[in-house]
Protein backbone atom coordinates (compact mmCIF):
# COMPACT_ATOMS: atom_id res chain seq x y z
CA UNK A 1 0.00 0.00 0.00
CA UNK A 2 1.42 3.16 -0.60
CA UNK A 3 2.20 5.55 2.18
CA UNK A 4 -0.24 7.97 1.38
CA UNK A 5 -3.36 5.98 1.93
CA UNK A 6 -2.07 5.12 5.28
CA UNK A 7 -1.92 8.89 5.84
CA UNK A 8 -5.46 9.94 4.97
CA UNK A 9 -7.36 10.80 7.76
CA UNK A 10 -10.28 8.67 7.50
CA UNK A 11 -8.10 5.64 7.20
CA UNK A 12 -6.22 7.06 10.09
CA UNK A 13 -9.38 7.62 12.42
CA UNK A 14 -11.08 4.65 11.18
CA UNK A 15 -8.01 2.30 12.38
CA UNK A 16 -7.55 4.01 15.35
CA UNK A 17 -10.84 3.74 16.46
CA UNK A 18 -10.61 -0.40 15.02
CA UNK A 19 -13.71 0.13 12.73
CA UNK A 20 -12.51 -2.39 10.32
CA UNK A 21 -15.69 -2.39 8.28
CA UNK A 22 -14.29 1.33 7.18
CA UNK A 23 -10.84 0.19 7.08
CA UNK A 24 -11.60 -2.64 4.71
CA UNK A 25 -13.87 -0.77 2.54
CA UNK A 26 -11.63 2.00 2.00
CA UNK A 27 -9.07 -0.29 1.39
CA UNK A 28 -10.32 -2.44 -1.31
CA UNK A 29 -11.62 1.41 -2.83
CA UNK A 30 -8.08 1.95 -2.98
CA UNK A 31 -7.04 -1.53 -4.25
CA UNK A 32 -9.77 -2.56 -6.51
CA UNK A 33 -9.82 -5.55 -5.38
CA UNK A 34 -12.78 -7.87 -4.42
CA UNK A 35 -14.24 -8.60 -1.33
CA UNK A 36 -13.53 -12.63 -2.44
CA UNK A 37 -9.77 -10.92 -2.24
CA UNK A 38 -9.55 -9.57 0.71
CA UNK A 39 -11.46 -12.65 2.17
CA UNK A 40 -8.34 -15.00 0.88
CA UNK A 41 -5.84 -12.04 2.74
CA UNK A 42 -7.95 -13.02 6.07
CA UNK A 43 -8.71 -16.73 5.31
CA UNK A 44 -12.61 -16.00 6.09
CA UNK A 45 -15.45 -16.31 3.53
CA UNK A 46 -16.27 -13.43 1.04
CA UNK A 47 -19.98 -13.29 3.20
CA UNK A 48 -18.32 -12.18 6.16
CA UNK A 49 -16.14 -9.33 4.91
CA UNK A 50 -19.60 -8.21 3.21
CA UNK A 51 -21.14 -8.36 6.69
CA UNK A 52 -18.09 -6.15 8.01
CA UNK A 53 -18.51 -3.56 5.61
CA UNK A 54 -22.17 -2.76 5.71
CA UNK A 55 -21.46 -2.85 10.10
CA UNK A 56 -23.47 -6.28 10.48
CA UNK A 57 -20.26 -7.89 12.11
CA UNK A 58 -18.35 -6.80 14.61
CA UNK A 59 -14.69 -7.99 15.62
CA UNK A 60 -13.83 -7.46 19.02
CA UNK A 61 -11.46 -10.67 19.71
CA UNK A 62 -7.99 -9.52 20.02
CA UNK A 63 -6.21 -12.25 17.86
CA UNK A 64 -8.62 -11.70 14.75
CA UNK A 65 -8.06 -7.73 14.90
CA UNK A 66 -4.32 -8.58 15.06
CA UNK A 67 -4.67 -11.03 12.33
CA UNK A 68 -7.05 -8.10 9.85
CA UNK A 69 -3.97 -5.57 10.50
CA UNK A 70 -1.22 -7.83 9.51
CA UNK A 71 -2.87 -8.98 6.77
CA UNK A 72 -3.47 -5.45 5.68
CA UNK A 73 -0.19 -4.26 6.11
CA UNK A 74 -1.32 -1.64 8.78
CA UNK A 75 1.72 0.25 10.12
CA UNK A 76 2.35 -0.39 13.69
CA UNK A 77 2.42 3.74 14.01
CA UNK A 78 -1.17 3.80 13.70
CA UNK A 79 -2.10 0.84 16.00
CA UNK A 80 -3.43 2.18 19.45
CA UNK A 81 -4.72 -0.45 22.08
CA UNK A 82 -6.46 -3.26 20.53
CA UNK A 83 -10.17 -2.94 23.14
CA UNK A 84 -9.71 -4.69 26.13
CA UNK A 85 -11.07 -8.68 25.60
CA UNK A 86 -8.29 -10.77 27.38
CA UNK A 87 -10.50 -12.86 28.58
CA UNK A 88 -13.56 -14.68 27.25
CA UNK A 89 -16.77 -12.59 27.13
CA UNK A 90 -18.58 -15.66 29.27
CA UNK A 91 -15.85 -15.42 32.28
CA UNK A 92 -15.43 -11.65 32.69
CA UNK A 93 -17.32 -9.82 34.82
CA UNK A 94 -16.02 -6.47 33.95
CA UNK A 95 -14.83 -5.18 37.29
CA UNK A 96 -10.77 -5.06 36.63
CA UNK A 97 -10.66 -8.36 35.21
CA UNK A 98 -11.94 -10.86 37.67
CA UNK A 99 -13.43 -14.05 36.36
CA UNK A 100 -16.95 -15.02 37.56
CA UNK A 101 -18.42 -18.55 38.20
CA UNK A 102 -22.00 -19.56 38.96
CA UNK A 103 -22.58 -21.31 41.58
CA UNK A 104 -23.00 -25.11 41.74
CA UNK A 105 -21.44 -27.39 38.81
CA UNK A 106 -20.51 -25.31 35.60
CA UNK A 107 -17.80 -24.98 33.08
CA UNK A 108 -14.57 -22.62 32.99
CA UNK A 109 -14.18 -22.21 29.63
CA UNK A 110 -10.75 -21.68 28.44
CA UNK A 111 -10.22 -19.93 24.93
CA UNK A 112 -8.10 -21.64 21.68
CA UNK A 113 -4.43 -20.17 21.50
CA UNK A 114 -2.74 -20.27 18.09
CA UNK A 115 -1.73 -24.00 18.60
CA UNK A 116 -3.54 -24.70 21.56
CA UNK A 117 -7.16 -26.10 21.61
CA UNK A 118 -10.13 -24.74 23.39
CA UNK A 119 -10.66 -26.18 26.77
CA UNK A 120 -13.47 -26.55 29.26
CA UNK A 121 -12.79 -27.43 32.88
CA UNK A 122 -15.74 -28.43 34.41
CA UNK A 123 -15.76 -26.78 37.80
CA UNK A 124 -18.29 -27.05 40.62
CA UNK A 125 -18.62 -23.90 42.87
CA UNK A 126 -19.96 -22.67 46.17
CA UNK A 127 -19.58 -20.74 49.10
CA UNK A 128 -16.39 -20.57 51.41
CA UNK A 129 -17.54 -21.43 54.64
CA UNK A 130 -14.75 -19.90 56.65
CA UNK A 131 -11.66 -18.03 56.27
CA UNK A 132 -8.53 -19.42 57.90
CA UNK A 133 -4.51 -20.26 57.76
CA UNK A 134 -4.59 -18.44 54.39
CA UNK A 135 -7.29 -20.80 52.58
CA UNK A 136 -11.00 -20.57 52.07
CA UNK A 137 -13.12 -23.76 53.27
CA UNK A 138 -15.68 -25.44 51.27
CA UNK A 139 -18.23 -26.99 53.52
CA UNK A 140 -18.42 -31.39 53.51
CA UNK A 141 -20.80 -32.33 51.07
CA UNK A 142 -21.38 -35.64 48.81
CA UNK A 143 -21.01 -33.71 45.65
CA UNK A 144 -17.40 -32.27 46.96
CA UNK A 145 -16.61 -35.74 47.61
CA UNK A 146 -17.55 -36.83 44.44
CA UNK A 147 -15.66 -34.49 42.27
CA UNK A 148 -12.62 -34.74 44.08
CA UNK A 149 -12.40 -38.46 42.89
CA UNK A 150 -12.88 -37.22 39.11
CA UNK A 151 -10.06 -38.32 37.42
CA UNK A 152 -10.27 -36.12 33.86
CA UNK A 153 -8.96 -32.28 35.09
CA UNK A 154 -11.58 -30.54 37.06
CA UNK A 155 -11.49 -27.97 39.67
CA UNK A 156 -13.18 -26.91 42.79
CA UNK A 157 -14.21 -23.37 43.54
CA UNK A 158 -14.85 -21.02 46.45
CA UNK A 159 -16.46 -17.89 46.23
CA UNK A 160 -15.93 -15.08 48.82
CA UNK A 161 -16.86 -11.48 49.00
CA UNK A 162 -13.85 -8.93 49.41
CA UNK A 163 -14.96 -4.97 49.37
CA UNK A 164 -18.07 -5.67 48.24
CA UNK A 165 -16.79 -7.60 45.26
CA UNK A 166 -17.08 -11.83 45.04
CA UNK A 167 -13.94 -13.21 43.76
CA UNK A 168 -13.35 -16.76 43.57
CA UNK A 169 -10.62 -18.86 44.40
CA UNK A 170 -9.98 -22.44 42.66
CA UNK A 171 -7.93 -25.77 43.08
CA UNK A 172 -7.16 -28.91 41.36
CA UNK A 173 -10.64 -31.05 42.50
CA UNK A 174 -8.18 -33.92 42.95
CA UNK A 175 -6.11 -31.70 45.25
CA UNK A 176 -8.80 -31.35 47.88
CA UNK A 177 -6.88 -31.50 51.15
CA UNK A 178 -9.38 -31.98 54.16
CA UNK A 179 -9.28 -29.62 56.96
CA UNK A 180 -9.58 -32.77 59.55
CA UNK A 181 -13.14 -33.07 61.56
CA UNK A 182 -15.98 -31.75 59.25
CA UNK A 183 -14.28 -33.18 56.25
CA UNK A 184 -13.92 -29.54 54.48
CA UNK A 185 -11.80 -28.38 51.63
CA UNK A 186 -9.07 -25.86 51.60
CA UNK A 187 -8.60 -23.52 49.06
CA UNK A 188 -5.53 -21.46 49.50
CA UNK A 189 -5.64 -17.84 48.74
CA UNK A 190 -2.92 -18.08 46.24
CA UNK A 191 -5.15 -19.31 44.02
CA UNK A 192 -7.46 -16.76 43.56
CA UNK A 193 -8.65 -16.87 39.91
CA UNK A 194 -7.01 -14.00 38.01
CA UNK A 195 -4.66 -13.50 34.99
CA UNK A 196 -1.83 -15.32 36.62
CA UNK A 197 -3.53 -18.62 38.15
CA UNK A 198 -6.06 -18.40 34.46
CA UNK A 199 -2.39 -18.57 32.48
CA UNK A 200 -1.48 -21.35 34.13
CA UNK A 201 -4.20 -23.15 33.84
CA UNK A 202 -5.06 -22.07 30.61
CA UNK A 203 -1.40 -23.33 29.61
CA UNK A 204 -0.98 -26.28 31.64
CA UNK A 205 -4.92 -27.86 30.65
CA UNK A 206 -4.29 -26.83 26.60
CA UNK A 207 -1.19 -28.63 26.64
CA UNK A 208 -2.20 -31.90 28.48
CA UNK A 209 -5.35 -31.84 26.76
CA UNK A 210 -3.11 -31.85 23.36
CA UNK A 211 -0.54 -34.22 24.44
CA UNK A 212 -2.82 -36.74 26.00
CA UNK A 213 -4.53 -36.79 22.75
CA UNK A 214 -1.42 -38.11 21.33
CA UNK A 215 -0.37 -40.18 24.39
CA UNK A 216 -0.55 -43.72 22.32
CA UNK A 217 1.58 -42.15 19.59
CA UNK A 218 3.84 -40.79 22.06
CA UNK A 219 4.69 -43.97 24.08
CA UNK A 220 8.48 -44.45 23.51
CA UNK A 221 9.36 -41.09 22.31
CA UNK A 222 11.47 -40.81 24.54
CA UNK A 223 13.52 -43.46 23.03
CA UNK A 224 13.22 -42.25 19.30
CA UNK A 225 16.90 -40.98 18.19
CA UNK A 226 16.40 -36.66 17.32
CA UNK A 227 17.53 -37.36 14.19
CA UNK A 228 14.63 -39.57 13.71
CA UNK A 229 12.08 -36.80 15.07
CA UNK A 230 13.35 -34.34 12.71
CA UNK A 231 12.88 -36.17 9.66
CA UNK A 232 16.34 -37.16 8.78
CA UNK A 233 15.25 -41.23 8.94
CA UNK A 234 12.44 -43.13 8.92
CA UNK A 235 11.13 -42.68 12.62
CA UNK A 236 8.14 -44.24 14.25
CA UNK A 237 6.11 -40.47 14.67
CA UNK A 238 4.53 -39.06 11.62
CA UNK A 239 4.95 -35.30 13.40
CA UNK A 240 1.88 -33.90 10.93
CA UNK A 241 -0.50 -36.43 12.17
CA UNK A 242 0.34 -34.99 16.31
CA UNK A 243 -1.65 -32.33 17.59
CA UNK A 244 -0.14 -28.97 17.35
CA UNK A 245 0.12 -29.10 21.25
CA UNK A 246 2.32 -32.50 20.79
CA UNK A 247 4.15 -30.41 17.89
CA UNK A 248 5.62 -28.25 19.76
CA UNK A 249 6.44 -30.81 22.60
CA UNK A 250 8.22 -33.14 19.99
CA UNK A 251 9.83 -30.57 17.92
CA UNK A 252 11.16 -28.50 21.11
CA UNK A 253 12.28 -31.82 22.37
CA UNK A 254 14.15 -32.58 19.22
CA UNK A 255 15.62 -29.15 18.95
CA UNK A 256 16.95 -29.40 22.72
CA UNK A 257 18.63 -32.91 22.42
CA UNK A 258 20.29 -31.74 19.05
CA UNK A 259 21.94 -28.78 21.34
CA UNK A 260 22.86 -30.95 23.87
CA UNK A 261 24.51 -33.20 21.60
CA UNK A 262 27.02 -30.24 20.30
CA UNK A 263 28.20 -28.94 23.86
CA UNK A 264 31.51 -29.71 22.79
CA UNK A 265 31.26 -27.76 19.73
CA UNK A 266 29.24 -24.75 21.91
CA UNK A 267 31.56 -24.79 24.82
CA UNK A 268 32.41 -21.61 25.99
CA UNK A 269 29.66 -18.23 26.80
CA UNK A 270 27.18 -19.24 23.75
CA UNK A 271 24.38 -15.95 23.18
CA UNK A 272 21.06 -17.46 22.21
CA UNK A 273 18.76 -16.38 20.04
CA UNK A 274 15.03 -17.27 20.50
CA UNK A 275 11.71 -17.10 18.76
CA UNK A 276 9.17 -17.21 21.76
CA UNK A 277 6.83 -13.90 21.51
CA UNK A 278 3.40 -14.78 22.78
CA UNK A 279 3.15 -17.02 26.47
CA UNK A 280 1.72 -20.40 24.79
CA UNK A 281 5.31 -20.64 22.98
CA UNK A 282 6.95 -19.51 26.43
CA UNK A 283 4.80 -21.64 28.31
CA UNK A 284 6.47 -24.82 27.15
CA UNK A 285 9.70 -23.86 29.11
CA UNK A 286 7.54 -23.54 32.68
CA UNK A 287 5.47 -26.67 31.82
CA UNK A 288 7.60 -29.43 29.52
CA UNK A 289 9.97 -31.60 31.78
CA UNK A 290 12.75 -31.94 28.96
CA UNK A 291 13.40 -28.61 28.77
CA UNK A 292 13.40 -27.72 32.21
CA UNK A 293 16.18 -30.41 32.14
CA UNK A 294 18.01 -28.93 28.96
CA UNK A 295 18.11 -25.49 30.81
CA UNK A 296 19.48 -27.11 34.18
CA UNK A 297 21.98 -28.95 31.75
CA UNK A 298 23.12 -26.03 29.78
CA UNK A 299 23.28 -23.14 32.88
CA UNK A 300 26.64 -21.42 33.01
CA UNK A 301 28.74 -22.44 35.85
CA UNK A 302 28.57 -18.75 36.70
CA UNK A 303 26.15 -16.41 36.74
CA UNK A 304 25.38 -13.71 34.64
CA UNK A 305 28.96 -14.15 33.06
CA UNK A 306 28.39 -13.69 29.57
CA UNK A 307 25.94 -16.62 28.50
CA UNK A 308 22.75 -14.29 27.10
CA UNK A 309 19.09 -15.13 25.56
CA UNK A 310 17.45 -12.93 23.14
CA UNK A 311 13.86 -12.61 22.81
CA UNK A 312 12.65 -10.69 19.81
CA UNK A 313 8.91 -9.19 20.96
CA UNK A 314 7.89 -6.27 18.60
CA UNK A 315 5.36 -4.07 20.03
CA UNK A 316 2.08 -4.93 18.47
CA UNK A 317 2.48 -8.91 19.68
CA UNK A 318 3.00 -7.40 22.92
CA UNK A 319 -0.43 -5.28 22.58
CA UNK A 320 -2.15 -8.55 20.83
CA UNK A 321 -1.02 -10.55 23.18
CA UNK A 322 -3.97 -11.07 26.34
CA UNK A 323 -2.73 -10.51 30.32
CA UNK A 324 -2.64 -14.04 30.83
CA UNK A 325 -0.72 -14.93 28.13
CA UNK A 326 1.98 -11.96 29.09
CA UNK A 327 2.37 -12.53 32.77
CA UNK A 328 3.48 -16.68 31.24
CA UNK A 329 6.10 -14.81 28.71
CA UNK A 330 7.12 -13.03 32.03
CA UNK A 331 7.89 -16.50 33.79
CA UNK A 332 9.47 -17.73 30.96
CA UNK A 333 11.67 -14.95 30.79
CA UNK A 334 12.18 -14.77 34.68
CA UNK A 335 13.37 -18.44 34.50
CA UNK A 336 16.20 -17.62 32.44
CA UNK A 337 17.62 -15.20 34.48
CA UNK A 338 16.97 -17.44 37.73
CA UNK A 339 19.58 -20.20 36.23
CA UNK A 340 22.15 -17.27 35.41
CA UNK A 341 21.48 -16.39 31.90
CA UNK A 342 21.19 -12.80 31.04
CA UNK A 343 17.78 -11.88 28.99
CA UNK A 344 17.88 -9.14 26.45
CA UNK A 345 14.78 -7.79 24.23
CA UNK A 346 14.56 -6.29 21.02
CA UNK A 347 11.33 -4.97 19.54
CA UNK A 348 12.91 -5.21 15.90
CA UNK A 349 10.38 -6.26 13.47
CA UNK A 350 12.87 -7.06 11.13
CA UNK A 351 14.23 -9.51 12.88
CA UNK A 352 11.42 -11.55 14.73
CA UNK A 353 11.67 -14.61 11.67
CA UNK A 354 15.07 -15.55 12.59
CA UNK A 355 16.09 -18.62 12.89
CA UNK A 356 16.84 -19.89 16.87
CA UNK A 357 20.41 -20.49 17.09
CA UNK A 358 23.40 -20.75 19.37
CA UNK A 359 26.06 -19.12 18.90
CA UNK A 360 29.64 -19.18 20.15
CA UNK A 361 31.05 -15.98 18.55
CA UNK A 362 33.80 -16.70 16.22
CA UNK A 363 33.64 -20.77 16.88
CA UNK A 364 30.63 -21.92 15.93
CA UNK A 365 26.67 -22.12 15.39
CA UNK A 366 23.74 -24.83 15.99
CA UNK A 367 20.83 -23.28 14.53
CA UNK A 368 17.37 -25.35 15.97
CA UNK A 369 14.62 -23.95 15.52
CA UNK A 370 10.94 -25.58 16.17
CA UNK A 371 8.85 -22.53 17.36
CA UNK A 372 6.54 -21.61 14.15
CA UNK A 373 8.39 -24.36 12.02
CA UNK A 374 5.83 -27.13 12.43
CA UNK A 375 5.73 -29.71 11.74
CA UNK A 376 9.56 -30.39 10.70
CA UNK A 377 12.00 -28.47 12.82
CA UNK A 378 15.18 -27.24 11.96
CA UNK A 379 18.62 -27.72 12.43
CA UNK A 380 22.10 -27.50 11.16
CA UNK A 381 25.31 -26.97 12.82
CA UNK A 382 27.89 -23.95 11.10
CA UNK A 383 31.39 -22.38 11.15
CA UNK A 384 31.23 -20.19 7.92
CA UNK A 385 32.70 -17.33 9.01
CA UNK A 386 30.02 -15.25 6.74
CA UNK A 387 27.02 -17.15 8.95
CA UNK A 388 28.94 -16.34 12.45
CA UNK A 389 29.18 -12.84 11.37
CA UNK A 390 25.72 -12.69 10.52
CA UNK A 391 24.61 -14.07 14.02
CA UNK A 392 26.86 -11.97 15.79
CA UNK A 393 25.36 -8.73 14.48
CA UNK A 394 21.86 -9.70 14.88
CA UNK A 395 22.93 -10.69 19.04
CA UNK A 396 24.69 -8.07 19.59
CA UNK A 397 21.45 -5.40 18.04
CA UNK A 398 19.70 -7.27 20.56
CA UNK A 399 22.12 -6.20 23.19
CA UNK A 400 22.77 -3.10 22.32
CA UNK A 401 19.19 -2.55 21.95
CA UNK A 402 17.66 -4.29 24.34
CA UNK A 403 14.17 -2.94 26.06
CA UNK A 404 15.12 -4.00 29.23
CA UNK A 405 18.91 -3.10 29.71
CA UNK A 406 19.82 -3.20 33.56
CA UNK A 407 23.14 -4.32 35.70
CA UNK A 408 20.99 -6.47 37.43
CA UNK A 409 18.01 -9.67 36.93
CA UNK A 410 15.71 -7.46 39.15
CA UNK A 411 16.68 -4.34 37.07
CA UNK A 412 15.85 -6.46 33.90
CA UNK A 413 12.98 -8.06 35.03
CA UNK A 414 11.17 -4.82 36.26
CA UNK A 415 11.51 -3.31 32.77
CA UNK A 416 10.62 -6.10 31.15
CA UNK A 417 7.45 -6.15 33.33
CA UNK A 418 6.90 -2.48 32.15
CA UNK A 419 7.43 -3.27 28.92
CA UNK A 420 4.82 -5.98 28.56
CA UNK A 421 2.45 -3.81 30.45
CA UNK A 422 2.54 -5.90 33.35
CA UNK A 423 2.00 -4.32 37.62
CA UNK A 424 5.09 -4.88 39.41
CA UNK A 425 3.58 -4.96 43.19
CA UNK A 426 0.62 -7.38 41.74
CA UNK A 427 3.84 -9.95 40.39
CA UNK A 428 5.60 -9.63 43.67
CA UNK A 429 2.39 -10.05 45.66
CA UNK A 430 0.93 -12.86 43.53
CA UNK A 431 3.87 -14.34 42.64
CA UNK A 432 4.68 -14.21 46.81
CA UNK A 433 1.88 -16.17 47.33
CA UNK A 434 1.71 -18.92 44.57
CA UNK A 435 5.87 -19.73 45.21
CA UNK A 436 4.84 -20.18 49.61
CA UNK A 437 2.41 -23.35 48.56
CA UNK A 438 3.33 -24.08 45.09
CA UNK A 439 1.42 -24.66 41.62
CA UNK A 440 0.61 -28.76 42.02
CA UNK A 441 -2.56 -28.15 44.08
CA UNK A 442 -3.68 -25.42 41.24
CA UNK A 443 -3.02 -27.30 37.76
CA UNK A 444 -1.25 -30.86 38.51
CA UNK A 445 -0.28 -32.36 35.45
CA UNK A 446 -2.00 -35.00 34.06
CA UNK A 447 0.85 -36.00 31.03
CA UNK A 448 4.41 -37.56 31.98
CA UNK A 449 5.62 -34.84 29.71
CA UNK A 450 4.74 -31.83 31.81
CA UNK A 451 6.04 -30.92 35.18
CA UNK A 452 5.60 -27.58 37.32
CA UNK A 453 9.11 -27.35 38.88
CA UNK A 454 10.40 -24.64 36.77
CA UNK A 455 6.77 -22.53 36.98
CA UNK A 456 7.46 -22.90 40.77
CA UNK A 457 10.82 -21.68 40.25
CA UNK A 458 10.41 -18.60 38.02
CA UNK A 459 7.13 -17.37 40.40
CA UNK A 460 9.67 -17.86 43.83
CA UNK A 461 12.73 -15.92 41.85
CA UNK A 462 10.32 -13.10 40.15
CA UNK A 463 8.81 -12.80 43.92
CA UNK A 464 12.66 -12.46 45.47
CA UNK A 465 14.38 -10.19 42.68
CA UNK A 466 11.17 -7.69 42.39
CA UNK A 467 10.92 -7.31 45.72
CA UNK A 468 14.81 -6.79 46.27
CA UNK A 469 14.76 -4.42 43.42
CA UNK A 470 11.90 -2.56 44.95
CA UNK A 471 13.63 -2.53 48.07
CA UNK A 472 16.53 -0.90 46.82
CA UNK A 473 14.82 1.73 45.04
CA UNK A 474 12.82 2.88 48.45
CA UNK A 475 15.98 3.01 50.17
CA UNK A 476 17.37 5.11 47.58
CA UNK A 477 14.90 7.68 47.82
CA UNK A 478 14.90 8.55 51.61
Amino acid sequence: MAPEFWADPDVEAAVRAWDLGVVVRLFRKHTGLSQASVARLVSIDQAEVSRLERGQKKIGDRRQLAQWSEALGVPGRLLGPLPDSTLPPSTSDGLGGRLTLREGPGQLLLPAGRNLPPTALPVLTGPATSFRSDALHLGSSREFETWSRMPLRALLAAHHNVDGTRRHFVMDAREGVRGGKGSTFAVPVAYELDDLTYGILWAAAGFDSAVLGDDAVLHGEDSVPPQQLLGHGRGPIALGDLTDGSQMLVGSRACAEFILDQRDELAGDPVFWTREQRGEEAATWLLFEHKHRYLQMMAPEREHSGVGRAFCIPGPEVVASPAYERVLLFLAIALMESYGVTTWLTDEPDLQQTDGFVLVPGHRAAIATWVRAAPVPQTAITGGARSLRAFADITGHAKAHTMTTGPTPGVRLSATADYLGLDRPWLIRRCGQLAAVGTTRLARPRSRHLSLGALDRACAYVAAELRSEAGDLVGATR
